[in-house]
């Protein structure tokens, strides 16, 4: 380790960055899919195919877990602002 660099804090960010800027996108997109799956299509004929409630259903419980993780991180940047404003100290902020 360096004096002036970090490498294990640089690769913890470097990871926190990959996971987060690349997993919650691709777990969308993975719900996005899956609930295109579930709806059915309609054929040339006219005819539908049979929808799946149940893929259905876990497209929205991805959707769920990626709108609670950008609401849990919104929440964390702004936890301080959050505690200092009304005195709801949330998610590890401390009063100062």
């Amino acid at each position: 380790m360096s004096a002036w660099f970090n490498y294990t804090a640089v690769s913890q960010i470097v990871v926190a960055g990959l996971l987060v800027g690349a997993g919650l996108p691709a777990l969308f997109a993975l719900a996005v899919r899956i609930n295109a799956e579930g709806v059915g299509t309609l054929r040339h004929d006219g005819t539908a195919e049979q929808r799946h409630p149940l893929l259905i259903a876990v497209s929205w419980a991805i959707f769920a877990v990626v709108l609670a993780a950008v609401v849990i991180g919104v929440l964390f940047i702004a936890r301080d602002f959050i505690g200092h404003q009304t005195g709801w100290y949330i998610l590890g902020a401390e009063p100062k």
